[in-house]
C-alpha cells in the first residue's frame, strides 16, 4: 500500500508533506555516506513511485524515517545539513516562484503563502509577518515555522531542516544585491539549547535563540524590500498564478466538513472551540455552517469528536507525546476525561494502545 494512500484513508491525520523532501533526504544522505534504501524498504516506501504521482507521505512516517537516518549516520545535524543541501527544485512550481520573486520580501512571503502545496500540518502553518502589517512598529520581519510541540528526537531535525532551508534559499537571492548585508537578524527556535548548539551558530552566522516562543527566521527590514538584480518578473507572475490556481483547487476540493476539521485542529489546544468561533473563522454565519453540514449528512459535534478521536490515535500511534500533553493539545478539561474517552473510542487504555504499535515496529 502506497503513503499517498494511507494519507487518504485517514480523515484526521497529523499531516503530510511531499515526497520532494524525502528527495532532500536522499540526497543529504548520499552526501554523509548514509544508506537510505533500508529504511525505505523498512517503512514500505518508493521514492519514484511517489515521484511518478506527485505523492505525499504522512508527517509522522517522515519523522521517523529521520530519526532513523540519524541514528545510522550519527549525525545530529541532519536538519541542518538537509538545508545545505537544499536547492529550489525541491520546493516544486513553489520554488520556481520564490527563485523569481522581486525581492527577498516576496520571497518569504510565498514560502508561507504556498506551503500546504508541499506540506500540509493539521495543528498550524507558516506565516510571514512583514514590518509594516504589525501592531508593534519596533517589531521585525518574521519567517515562521509552526510544528508539533513538545519536541523530542523524532521531530527536532524537522524544524532544523525547515529554518535551514528557508535559510540557504534566501540567502542564495540576497547574494546578488549591489550591497551584500545580512538578511537574516536571528534566528529563534522553541526547543531546548542542544549540546551542538555551536554547529548551528556557524551553520547561520547569526545569533540563534534557543527555548523560544516560536520556530523562524528574523529578517532584515533594511535590506528585504531592495529589488534582487536576478529576479525575473515575468517568471515571477507565472510561478505565483500556478501555486495560486493549485491552492485554489485544493480549497474549492473541499466540503465543509473537511473545514470544520481543519478550523478545529488549528484550535483545540487547551480549548474546545464552540460553532460560533469555528464559523466566524471560516467567514460565515453558525447557522449557515450548521446548515451546510446538514446538507453533507453531518453535524458540528459530531465532527468535533471525529477530530478529537482522530488526532488522538495519531498522537498515541505516532508521537512520543505524554498522555497529559495530548488531552491538553486535544482541549480536554483533564487527563482523566481524556482517558475515558479514549476508553470509549478503542475500548483500550493509551499506553496499551501505544504499546501495540510499537511493538508491531520493532
Amino acid at each position: 500500500m502506497s503513503s499517498m494512500t494511507e494519507v487518504k484513508e485517514s480523515k484526521v491525520s497529523l499531516g503530510d508533506i511531499s515526497v520532494n523532501f524525502l528527495q532532500q533526504m536522499n540526497l543529504t544522505s548520499h552526501k554523509i555516506n548514509g544508506d537510505m534504501e533500508p529504511i525505505l524498504a523498512k517503512y514500505n516506501v518508493s521514492i519514484s513511485q511517489l515521484s511518478a504521482h506527485n505523492g505525499r507521505l504522512s508527517i509522522p512516517k517522515y519523522m521517523r524515517m529521520g530519526f532513523d537516518l540519524i541514528q545510522q549516520t550519527q549525525r545530529n545535524d541532519l536538519g541542518l545539513l538537509m538545508g545545505e543541501n537544499v536547492c529550489f527544485q525541491h520546493y516544486g512550481m513553489l520554488g520556481f516562484a520564490a527563485m523569481s520573486a522581486v525581492d527577498i520580501s516576496t520571497m518569504a512571503q510565498v514560502l508561507a503563502q504556498y506551503e500546504s502545496l508541499l506540506s500540509q500540518n493539521v495543528r498550524g502553518h507558516s506565516t510571514f509577518t512583514p514590518v509594516n502589517n504589525t501592531k508593534v512598529t519596533a517589531q521585525e520581519p518574521t519567517l515562521s515555522f509552526y510544528s508539533i510541540a513538545p519536541y523530542n528526537l523524532y521531530n527536532y531535525f524537522v524544524v532544523d531542516s525547515v529554518l535551514a532551508s528557508w535559510f540557504t534559499l534566501l540567502t542564495s537571492r540576497a547574494k546578488h544585491l549591489t550591497q551584500p548585508a545580512t538578511i537574516v537578524k536571528t534566528v529563534h527556535i522553541e526547543y531546548p539549547e542542544p549540546n551542538n548548539s555551536e554547529r548551528y551558530q556557524h551553520f547561520f552566522q547569526c545569533p540563534v535563540i534557543f527555548n523560544s516562543t516560536f520556530n523562524g527566521l528574523v529578517l532584515n527590514s533594511q535590506h528585504i524590500d531592495t529589488p534582487l538584480p536576478d529576479a525575473c518578473m515575468s517568471s515571477y507572475l507565472q510561478a505565483q498564478q500556478l501555486c495560486q490556481n493549485e491552492l485554489n483547487l485544493l480549497q474549492q476540493n473541499q466540503d465543509w466538513q473537511s473545514k470544520v476539521i481543519e478550523k478545529v485542529s488549528h484550535n483545540l489546544v487547551g480549548n474546545m472551540p464552540d460553532i460560533n468561533q469555528v464559523a466566524a473563522l471560516l467567514g460565515t454565519s453558525a447557522w449557515t455552517l450548521r446548515r451546510r453540514l446538514y446538507k453533507e449528512n453531518t453535524n458540528y459535534q459530531s465532527i468535533m469528536d471525529k477530530t478529537r478521536q482522530g488526532l488522538a490515535l495519531s498522537y498515541v500511534r505516532d508521537t512520543l507525546l505524554s498522555f497529559s500533553e495530548i488531552s491538553y493539545l486535544l482541549g480536554f478539561a483533564t487527563p482523566a476525561a481524556f482517558y475515558k474517552a479514549f476508553r470509549r473510542w478503542t475500548q483500550n487504555t493509551p499506553k496499551n494502545y501505544r504499546q501495540t504499535f510499537i511493538n508491531k515496529r520493532e
